[in-house]
């Protein structure tokens, strides 16, 4: 049986609204409203949603002001997000031990995106972020990811002490906002020290992201991932097979990126998975960009 919004939830009345104490049912998907009882949805009390086995994905009306503490605590499979800029508190461990959150879907009203920040900072896998700018004209969409890190504490014997160790750069991608958004310079800028420091998917996200979705891109920053992600061809077939995602293949090839040696290893790690929307993609690509000189090697011959 199907439960409305009122029984579905426990909540109660505030000064300001409702706030939701807990969920009376077990789902895999949550779609929070934004009124309960004819009054607007503006907080979600601590430890709300804790421990709830099944939930996968939630999504967050733009009445939201206030995520309490350990809200989503022990939430295993909690895997995707969908909030609005509107929110202004995340609370204390609002996603500890959510080890499989991995998107987040952020509506942008108001032209700023600082909950975002709020939301990643005790995220410490990888998160692939979508930032769809609705206030503006046309509305745009930023696609980024911001890179997993941990910490280990590693002993200084002559001074007896242990020295805090960061491993990789998702703490520093994790500081690129300045005046309530996405500083899209700084986050640019640390690209190279993702190379080096991430998980080739980190790259490769940072290079599609940025290339199909070029918010704030400067010129010299472009060419710095069309230049990587051009030598790593083979990768990018790679990941977007493994994610069955041709729709991120499709923007990349229209930047004309790879040579005749890197799309026919492409097309073949497609024919070996016999996924057909990839291989049209290259078939295309191949006699879009290729056929005419070999058209004209021919004619020498």
């Amino acid at each position: 049986m199907q439960m409305d919004e009122e029984s579905l939830f426990e909540w109660k009345e505030t000064a300001d609204g409702i706030r939701i104490t807990g969920c009376r049912a077990s789902l895999s998907e949550i779609s929070v409203p934004e009124q309960i009882a004819g009054l607007p949805v503006v907080q979600i009390g601590d430890y709300a949603f804790r421990g709830m086995d099944a939930l996968e994905e939630i999504l967050l009306p733009d009445s939201l002001r206030y995520l309490g503490d350990h809200v989503f605590f022990n939430c295993l499979k909690l895997k995707k997000l969908q909030v609005y800029d509107t929110l202004n508190h995340v609370g204390d461990g609002a996603f500890k031990n959510c080890d499989h959150l991995s998107e987040i879907t952020m509506i942008v009203r108001n032209d700023h995106a600082a909950a975002l920040r709020l939301l990643i900072s005790d995220i410490m896998q990888d998160v692939w972020v979508r930032l769809i700018y609705e206030d503006r004209v046309p509305k745009v969409e930023a696609q980024l990811v911001f890179p997993a890190f941990f910490f280990d504490y590693i002993e200084n014997y002559p001074a007896r002490i242990f020295e805090e160790v960061i491993y990789g750069s998702g703490q520093a991608y994790r500081q690129s906002f300045r005046g309530g958004d996405v500083d899209y310079e700084a986050y640019d800028r640390l690209f190279e020290r993702s190379v080096r420091e991430d998980s080739i998917q980190a790259a490769i996200g940072h290079a599609v992201g940025r290339l199909s979705c070029p918010v704030r891109l400067g010129t010299e920053r472009q060419k710095a991932y069309e230049s990587w992600l051009g030598e790593h061809g083979k990768d990018l077939m790679k990941f977007c097979l493994t994610e069955d995602r041709p729709e991120a293949l499709k923007p990349i090839l229209k930047l004309d990126l790879f040579d005749e040696e890197q799309t026919g290893m492409m097309l073949e790690l497609a024919l070996q998975k016999k996924k057909v929307e990839f291989i049209t993609l290259l078939m295309e690509y191949q006699g879009r960009r290729f056929a005419e000189g070999r058209r004209k090697k021919r004619f020498l011959l």
